[in-house]
């Protein structure tokens, strides 16, 4: 197979780029073989398809409908790569259940991993993580406020079975039942408010205990400027710590919340515009590693509920490019080099996948063929981008050379 007239990062001019066997053979301006399925590249970007590393299933109920569904909306967002949070029913207690998982997921057309639960849902107890690992959780995840000698165990089991350890970083005892950011909307509407407070002392705290162990430790989807600080500070200092923020946080805040939207309420909650600004000039300072959609999909029946007893969470991985292209790169704020850095590269590289992220030679052809003339206006009923001018479109989706998605 080979993709005429594309456009690749850190190339000049347009170019032809040959794929065999899944994995892609040769980059150049000009590839000729007759033998060879031809796909019309029309001037378009080929990007490295996305490896987002925080999506979590329908309803956080693991269902075949709900994983075939997760793995048809990312092929049509050009994610080809994603990690699933382990925060689902039935819980994933034992091997046997990822074992089935596993045999489901090899037989999608993207490709879907599973982080493992630190502790067991019924007693809390540290999972049998050796054992879930040896038969592919890609990483370990868990939530910054449990106990703190089984972090400790967590971050041991991590370094010893190298891969990187997820931790969300919120403190539920500093807030009071909170459901939307602790501010001036919250209090015009009468909520109980979610304090940054409950996520920085828990930043703090994972990026200590990450650089005395030395263990690889992935903050998930930071929302306030000091916690990006603490990250940097962290990381000047040699710890090994990577700070990952959803695409929402950059692009929207709580002023999605008034009018009680259910449609908004996300957590880490959206915050105020001087945070969502700081978090933008951080992004620049390339003080952000990773960039997600944060993607947890809620039936109708979760959201079209009072504010307070509306679930958390936002159906955004079939929009997770056109979402960044826009707000951050047709803004002028960074390049679609970089850009690509943030959604595929990083996060690869991240949970061991070092043949993906990258459109080179040797890479698995992972690929997105991308528009960036097209411009949409976002049909979601209810989506917080709701009637958005989004610039950008995923024209086709390639898993190992193979079409898995075609617009």
């Amino acid at each position: 197979m080979i993709f005429k007239k594309v456009r690749l990062l850190g190339h000049k001019g347009y170019q032809d780029v040959k794929v065999e066997n899944g994995v892609i053979v040769q980059i150049s301006s000009q590839i000729e073989d007759k033998s060879a399925k031809i796909v019309d590249g029309a001037n378009r970007w080929l990007l490295p398809a996305i490896v987002d590393l925080n999506v979590r299933l329908k309803n956080d109920s693991l269902s075949e409908d709900n994983i075939q569904l997760l793995s048809k909306d990312a092929a049509r967002g050009g994610v080809g790569t994603a990690l699933i949070m382990p925060d689902f029913t039935p819980r994933l207690d034992n091997e046997t259940l990822l074992e089935l998982l596993n045999a489901k997921l090899s037989s999608l057309k993207a490709n879907l991993f599973l982080a493992a639960p630190l502790t067991t849902r019924e007693s809390g107890i540290l999972n049998n993580l050796a054992t879930l690992i040896q038969n592919g959780a890609k990483a370990i995840q868990t939530n910054s406020s449990v106990n703190a000698n089984l972090i400790r165990r967590g971050l041991q089991y991590a370094l010893m079975k190298n891969v990187p350890f997820v931790c969300n970083c919120y403190e539920p005892n500093l807030d009071d039942a909170g459901v939307m950011n602790e501010g001036e909307i919250s209090f015009k509407l009468g909520l109980p408010g979610i304090s940054k407070i409950a996520e920085i002392t828990e930043v703090a705290k994972m990026v200590e205990v990450a650089q005395y162990y030395k263990a690889h430790v992935l903050l998930q989807s930071l929302s306030t400027k000091r916690s990006i600080e603490l990250c940097t500070e962290a990381k000047q200092r040699g710890a090994h710590v990577k700070a990952e923020v959803s695409i929402h946080h950059l692009c929207k805040t709580d002023v999605c919340c008034d009018g009680f939207n259910t449609a908004a309420k996300i957590k880490p909650p959206l915050r105020e515009d001087k945070t969502r600004q700081d978090l933008l000039n951080a992004l620049q300072l390339g003080q952000i590693d990773l960039l997600t959609s944060a993607h947890q999909p809620r039936s109708i029946v979760y959201k079209d509920v009072a504010f307070e007893r509306a679930s958390f969470g936002i159906h955004a991985i079939c929009d997770l490019l056109p979402l960044a292209f826009t707000y951050l790169v047709k803004s002028g704020l960074i390049g679609i080099e970089r850009l690509m850095e943030l959604l595929s590269y990083n996060p690869a590289q991240t949970i061991g996948l070092n043949s993906k992220g990258k459109i080179a030679v040797g890479m698995d052809a992972d690929m997105i063929l991308f528009d960036d003339t097209k411009e949409t206006i976002m049909s979601e009923k209810g989506s917080i981008y709701e009637g958005e001018l989004l610039y950008g479109a995923v024209d086709a989706t390639y898993i190992k050379g193979e079409c898995v998605y075609s617009r």
